[in-house]
């Protein structure tokens, strides 16, 4: 089963990426708004996709995946412009979004509404299933 490790903000999740980053691969990093006390993201587009992004970790990411499960703050902060989650290397434009740690696969936005293409991101990035062969 994935190992699932939430963050609070950028530098946690930084700070997370450099104790983990050597040591798990694959490490998946979903963003998503800050959620209330009842548990409720401001992002009515992560609330959408909750339900069918943990499905999809559940059901199809790797069992010995790292998922960082980042908080990217508060609407005020998320739109602000030093908002740092937007500049490279994570180049974050909108939320949710779900990214390979070290690689180029990414998900964003309404993509993370289609559990088909969360199975085949999944498929595609997990070393076990992948048919790439190093050389």
């Amino acid at each position: 089963m994935p190992e699932y490790v939430p963050a609070r903000g950028f530098k946690e999740m930084e700070n997370l990426i450099k104790l983990y980053e050597n040591q798990r691969s694959p490490i998946y990093i979903y963003f998503y708004g800050e959620k209330d006390k009842e548990g409720r993201s401001w992002c009515p587009d992560c609330v959408a996709a909750e339900e069918t992004i943990m499905s999809a970790f559940r059901n199809h990411a790797p069992a010995d995946c790292l998922i960082l499960v980042v908080d990217v703050g508060s609407r005020e902060f998320w739109i602000g412009k030093d908002n740092m989650f937007r500049k490279p290397p994570y180049s974050v434009e909108g939320i949710p979004t779900l990214i390979r740690w070290k690689g180029v696969e990414r998900l964003d936005g309404d993509q993370l509404l289609k559990s088909s293409l969360l199975e085949l991101f999944f498929e595609e990035t997990d070393p076990k299933k992948s048919n790439f062969v190093a050389q």
